[in-house]
């Protein structure tokens, strides 16, 4: 049963259950908005919360090598959220797909963030002067190239019309790693070509009778405009059987039609007795060579020291030999192991031209006569001296001019320029190597 104060009492007397309907009657409304209002501020807190993730962007591109922070991915303040990816840890500078974690309200969400290359490449035009029809490579008419990829693929946009002398502008296309391109616009003037080919090694030659002529061999023919021109040579009026001066003409053109010729004499001589062909002298001296020179690493000094070492080793000094020409002098030398100073020099020669080493013939003169080999290493011509004389029991090798034996002062004409400082300090002989 229940019980009221001695206020309600005297408030409201002895009728209990009047004031009982009055307490209820004042109590409810109050109950009834306090429901309302809680129902109300839980609503306007689920708007605010639903509204906050709203502000969490589902997916964020950004151009490669551009700053990423937090505040990228909210539509505006959203100081309640917590980035828990590592942002400075993603490599802004390479295209990619990132997921990225959010915290709200303890909640975790998630964003993509897109790393992404859409600006195209760039560069500076490089005028051009060419020939007609003669298109460049497309990497040499562009300079400062630069793209955030670090590639750009440069080619024409199409196929340039280079076909009419003039001035045009030619359209080439830079294009990225991602498909990015851009066009740069090159200046072209373009012209004819005038000018003939250019031939050089054209020289005047002399061969021995009924020896095959090669008339190619030291000729180099260039052209601004054809990369290989025509070369043709007219050697009509030669008849290599016969001793006696003749003249051939070469004759060179490019695609435009421009022609150039160089005459040269060829003089044939009267066959020597001991004359050999050289191909048969390599294919002698070639075992010897093999034996001497049983590395590949050697270099052209180390090889060239090796070959004047075995001739001073092996042939034997007589005083007597046929020096009508140099063959045969190499294969008396080689077949008997004997002979003087020009069998000495020829069979170094054989070797040396195997090598592929350049020397050339030279001989001295005051009472008496002496020759030896020319030899070109490091650059520079040495005189080089197989044969054992007076002056010296062992071979000279890479000597000066004033490092020879002055009774025989050169007398050979035409001759290239000497080195002049010694390297005789650098040299070897037990190793047979040359100290840098």
């Amino acid at each position: 049963m229940a019980t009221y104060s001695a206020d309600e009492v005297s408030m409201y007397g002895y009728n209990v259950r009047s004031y009982k309907r009055k307490r209820i009657r004042r109590t409810l409304p109050t109950r009834l908005l306090a429901a309302m209002l809680g129902l109300t501020l839980g609503a306007i807190l689920s708007l605010i919360v639903t509204n906050d993730f709203k502000k969490i962007k589902p997916e964020v591109t950004v151009e490669t090598g551009s700053f990423i922070n937090r505040a990228d991915f909210f539509s505006g303040e959203l100081n309640k959220a917590t980035v828990l990816t590592d942002l400075s840890k993603i490599n802004m500078d390479v295209p990619g797909t990132y997921q990225i974690a959010i915290s709200l309200y303890g909640r975790k969400v998630n964003s993509i963030l897109q790393v992404r290359d859409t600006t195209p490449p760039t560069g500076k035009p490089v005028p051009q002067s060419v020939f007609v029809n003669k298109a460049p490579d497309p990497n040499d008419t562009v300079k400062d190239l630069f793209d955030a990829s670090g590639t750009v693929y440069v080619e024409y946009a199409g196929t340039p019309d280079l076909s009419v002398a003039g001035d045009t502008e030619v359209p080439v296309k830079l294009t990225d790693a991602y498909g990015n391109s851009s066009i740069v616009k090159v200046p072209f003037n373009i012209y004819t070509d005038t000018t003939p080919p250019f031939i050089d090694g054209a020289v005047n030659l002399t061969i021995i009778q009924d020896d095959p002529l090669t008339l190619m061999k030291n000729l180099k023919v260039t052209d601004d405009y054809t990369e290989n021109p025509e070369v043709t040579v007219d050697a009509s009026g030669l008849d290599s059987s016969k001793p006696g001066t003749y003249q051939i003409v070469y004759y060179a053109t490019d695609e435009i039609g421009n022609r150039s010729a160089v005459p040269i004499s060829v003089t044939v001589v009267k066959r020597p007795d001991n004359y050999y062909y050289p191909e048969d002298v390599y294919k002698l001296a070639q075992p010897i060579y093999d034996k001497i020179i049983d590395r590949d690493d050697y270099t052209d000094v180390e090889i060239a020291m090796r070959i004047f070492k075995w001739c001073d080793d092996n042939i034997t000094y007589v005083k007597t030999s046929n020096k009508s020409h140099w063959t045969g002098a190499a294969v008396q030398g080689f077949n008997t192991l004997h002979g003087d100073c020009y069998n000495t020099y020829a069979c170094a020669k054989a070797l040396l031209d195997i090598a592929g080493i350049e020397n050339k013939y030279v001989y001295g003169q005051k009472k008496y006569w002496h020759c030896w080999n020319l030899v070109k290493l490091n650059g520079q011509w040495y005189n080089c001296d197989a044969t054992k004389t007076r002056a010296h029991r062992t071979y000279w090798f890479m000597r000066c001019d004033y490092e020879m034996d002055p009774k025989f002062p050169i007398k050979t004409l035409g001759l290239p320029d000497r080195a002049t400082k010694s390297v005789q300090k650098k040299l070897d002989f037990t190793n047979l190597t040359m100290k840098q």
